[in-house]
């Protein structure tokens, strides 16, 4: 099945190369699915998942960008179709479209079976009936250049394969099973000898906009399926893309790794070589109870990250950039957080913290305002720049402890923290005076077995 845009008057079709994107309706998002819905005045049928709306009907600024600004395929969560031949005439196309169903999902799963049983052969030569082009953005296929198709048979090399090529993991498979790549994608090494055929764990990593690594060699690509080798290396895993250059950052620390630096120091020469980040501590005072029984005393954010552990907003410090203007710039990208409203300033110093293993300096910094603003800050977050991909969601620290003494803050407090953001945190609770160190104490020492 090719993949076409289902608002009316428009005849756009998935062809390899043309550089339009597909995109499902928010069927996940309510409230945005009526914006869609009322923009493309569709009133006479259930939408569903096999609606498409191709990406000449969004603006420039409705999609996500990299930190170098290469435009990615992905939508921001806020976008709505906008762009129409006729916006008075922006209608589903007849419903019989949504009547297909079962005949997609017929096709769909006839060949996926086909793709599966090829599986120890992921990439095969394109052989469809139509002339295929390269997928890759910007690529100018020479004609005859053999042409691969992605590895619908292994999922984590298929994720590996759309992320170098900047889509998001997230497409449906349908997508997968019609798109190729072109052999000037493929470092040397990723061909059997003499041959055109790629290695069964050859990725691409040549003339990608968004990946500057190095020219990957199939023999150490092998090693992501090895189960000996899937601890991270010192030079990383080698799929890190764009933030590769952090990786060593995100370890976690060992014991006692990260030491307090007086304030009077942080701008020693012993630190004038190391990497310094810097990150904010926002909260509001609270005394709300919660379920009417527990009063948290104050509301604090804290991040989901990329790499699954929790953290705060903020980040490493660009060259020539002061401490305070670097943490009120991450906070404007990961949070999208209003600074002429609100920003830090250096009086908002809690700690510094260094790690000499890693050769890093941690900022931390205070951030107070009201119940009313930080949950309009919470709300803007969703809209940040880096939300999706830096950060997966903005959480409130449980500052209680339920009746069994371990559920709540000592639970919050066992789960797995970037650097040394646990103690900072704690930190802060102190300095701040929103819990007692005896409280601090007690969550610290409690366990599981008191449930």
């Amino acid at each position: 099945m090719v993949l076409s845009c289902s608002v009316q008057k428009c005849e756009n079709k998935l062809i390899k190369g043309n550089g339009i994107i597909f995109h499902r309706l928010p069927l996940h998002d309510k409230e945005l699915l009526k914006k869609w819905l009322k923009a493309l005045k569709i009133d006479n049928c259930t939408p569903t998942k096999h609606y498409n709306v191709c990406s000449e009907h969004f603006i420039e600024d409705d999609y996500k960008r990299s930190p170098t600004g290469v435009k990615l395929a992905d939508l921001l969560c806020s976008a709505v179709p906008s762009i129409f031949s006729d916006s008075s005439n922006a209608k589903q196309k007849p419903c019989s479209l949504t009547n297909k169903k079962s005949k997609v999902l017929e096709n769909l799963n006839t060949k996926q079976s086909k793709k599966i049983k090829n599986k120890t052969l992921p990439h095969t030569i394109s052989t469809e009936c139509y002339e295929p082009v390269c997928f890759v953005p910007s690529c100018k296929t020479p004609k005859g250049l053999p042409l691969y198709n992605f590895p619908f048979g292994d999922k984590r090399l298929l994720d590996i394969w759309a992320e170098r090529t900047g889509l998001s993991t997230m497409y449906d498979t349908e997508l997968y099973l019609t798109i190729t790549i072109c052999k000037n994608h493929f470092h040397e090494n990723c061909f059997h000898d003499n041959s055109i055929q790629l290695k069964p764990y050859a990725i691409p990593s040549v003339n990608l906009i968004d990946y500057s690594g190095p020219p990957d060699s199939c023999c150490l690509i092998k090693s992501l399926h090895s189960d000996e080798n899937s601890v991270m290396t010192s030079t990383g895993d080698r799929t890190w893309g764009w933030l590769g250059s952090t990786e060593e950052f995100g370890r976690p620390p060992e014991p006692n790794e990260f030491i307090v630096i007086p304030k009077s120091e942080i701008h020693c020469e012993k630190y004038a070589g190391s990497n310094h980040a810097a990150h904010c501590f926002i909260y509001a005072e609270n005394n709300e109870r919660v379920f009417d029984i527990y009063n948290p005393r104050a509301s604090i954010l804290m991040q989901l990250r990329y790499d699954g552990y929790f953290g705060f907003p903020g980040g490493l410090i660009d060259a020539g950039e002061d401490f305070v203007s670097a943490v009120n710039r991450e906070m404007v990208e990961e949070i999208n957080l209003n600074t002429t409203i609100h920003s830090v300033n250096h009086d908002d110093h809690i700690i510094s913290h260094w790690s000499e293993k890693k050769n890093l300096v941690l900022h931390f910094y205070k951030l107070k305002v009201n119940m009313t603003d930080l949950i309009e800050i919470e709300r803007q977050a969703s809209l940040a720049r880096d939300y999706g991909t830096e950060v997966l969601g903005t959480i409130r620290v449980p500052l209680y402890t339920l009746g069994d003494h371990y559920r709540g803050f000592p639970v919050f407090l066992n789960h797995n923290f970037i650097g040394c953001s646990r103690d900072q945190l704690i930190a802060a609770l102190t300095s701040l005076n929103i819990l007692t160190p005896e409280e601090i104490q007690l969550a610290l020492n409690a366990n599981s077995r008191n449930i």
